[in-house]
């Protein structure tokens, strides 16, 4: 019988926003838990809000029933050292790059599932894919369990998990760039920053909501911005003349077989 239900491996942001989702969820309790890291400070924090904590990772790995690798898959080797001889490990992993198949090489028997997050899920409005083929039902509801903690997440074969790192995985950071560009246009025809802020933060919050409670298609609500002879017709013309909609596509493009490059060179 195991002693803790759920191990946490890393104490950095993603693994505090998981734990975090999880205690504010009552997903699973926290007398169950048990967090790993080498960094004293972090762990005492963790402590702090009644989860158990461990500084080695062989001591996690044998007494926890479900391990979340919550770490950089820079780090992944120095981790996989402490999986030899330790079997029937069900593993929930969130690293960038490594597959599932590649995280079985380096353990007999091993269940495996992985979850591809992004940055949103430390306010809990994140979205993210969930591959948990491997595990039965309730391995399976406990993971998406966890997960829904974060925010929006869809079940998925991991074969599509490079087209999501290119969608929601690397997306805010498109979204963060076209909101800097309309910020800084704003401060450029004698907006303030703050105005100019927060204009363009409601405008993309309402827009997100007219495309989620939409009963027509996206293009007819950009249309329904652009008046003929009015002024929104002349941005979204040129948008299209310097072929921004093409240019989105490629980078995201870029992205996706940046992500299939690092998977085959895990």
């Amino acid at each position: 019988m195991y002693d803790y239900k759920l191990g946490i491996v890393g104490a950095g942001n993603m693994a505090n926003a998981i734990l975090n989702g999880i205690l504010r969820t009552g997903v699973v309790s926290p007398k169950k838990i048990v967090v790993s890291d080498i960094d004293d400070k972090k762990l005492e924090i963790i402590k702090n809000q009644g989860v158990n904590t461990v500084k080695d990772n062989k001591v996690l790995f044998k007494n926890a029933e479900f391990i979340i690798l919550a770490v950089k898959p820079q780090v992944a080797k120095v981790i996989f050292r402490d999986f030899e001889k330790i079997e029937n490990l069900k593993i929930i992993s969130i690293m960038a790059g490594i597959t599932k198949d590649t995280l079985k090489g380096f353990f007999d028997g091993a269940k495996v599932a992985r979850i591809m997050p992004n940055t949103p899920c430390l306010l809990g409005e994140g979205a993210g894919a969930i591959d948990a083929g491997d595990f039965d039902d309730d391995g399976k509801t406990l993971v998406f369990d966890i997960f829904k903690s974060l925010g929006t997440v869809v079940e998925l074969d991991e074969k599509h998990f490079d087209a999501v790192t290119a969608v929601s995985g690397s997306g805010p950071a498109y979204v963060y760039t076209f909101i800097k560009a309309m910020i800084d246009a704003g401060c450029d025809m004698g907006l303030n920053d703050k105005i100019s802020e927060e204009l363009t933060l409601q405008t993309f919050v309402g827009a997100v909501k007219m495309v989620e409670n939409r009963t027509t298609d996206i293009e007819t609500l950009i249309k329904n911005v652009c008046s003929p002879g009015g002024t929104t017709i002349e941005a979204v013309k040129s948008f299209k003349e310097n072929n921004l909609e093409e240019i989105i596509k490629d980078g995201m493009r870029k992205c996706e077989k940046r992500s299939k490059e690092l998977s085959e060179n895990a």
